[in-house]
This record gives structure tokens, C-alpha cells and sequence, in this order.
């Protein structure tokens, strides 16, 4: 998505657009100077085997953080991964995306 996020093994707080520290806490930060100019940090906090997106209430509401966006690069990473370790099960027929970003893949089984 274009971001260069730092990445921490333990969990640092997040801070708002004014630079005032907040209680979240995250181990992949994506700046807020990244996100947008009134922005705040978006922060990824590492739980068990998967992640909790902290994302403000004004972000979500400006949506200048595209959540579903980063929903669908992560279902392809997770179908391309998938058919990777299954290359004798399943292949990859074809990838578009159309004219709103929205990604559609089309897998099929080797017979």
C-alpha cells in the first residue's frame, strides 16, 4: 500500500495527530505523517497468532486509511501462499482488478 511501517518486538504506544501519546499499543506502527495530514498512527498489535488493527474513529470515519483495501492484498497474499505450497493440487487461472481496485482471482484444481 506504500507505507513503511517500523516494526517492534515489543508493543510501543500509539500517538494522535496533535503528538499526544495514546493507550493503544501496536507492534507494527504506520506513522500517522503516512496516513494523512490530521491523521493519527495505525497500528497492528500482534495477539496470539493474528493482529488487532487499532485505527481512530477519525480515520475510519475520513477513511484515509483504506481498510479494504488492505483487507483484499492480504487475502491475495494469503490465495497465492495457499496455492504456493498446493502447485500440485491447484493453480492460479487468472487475476483482475477492476475499475474500483476490488481484486478477483480465479483458481482451479490440476486434475
Amino acid at each position: 500500500m506504500g507505507y513503511q511501517p517500523t516494526v517492534h518486538e515489543n508493543a510501543i504506544n500509539l500517538y494522535g495527530y496533535q503528538g499526544d501519546k495514546r493507550k493503544q499499543v501496536a507492534h507494527i506502527v504506520i506513522p500517522r505523517s503516512q496516513v494523512g495530514g490530521a491523521s493519527n498512527d495505525v497500528g497492528f498489535e500482534k495477539v496470539g497468532d493474528g493482529y488487532i488493527l487499532h485505527l481512530s474513529a477519525y480515520d475510519k470515519t475520513a477513511k484515509t486509511f483504506n481498510v479494504n483495501k488492505l483487507k483484499q492484498l492480504y487475502s491475495k497474499y494469503k490465495i497465492d501462499k495457499f496455492i504456493k505450497n498446493n502447485m500440485s493440487r491447484f493453480k492460479k487461472k487468472s487475476m483482475t482488478v477492476d475499475q474500483n481496485g476490488k481484486i478477483k482471482i480465479r483458481i482451479s484444481a490440476r486434475i
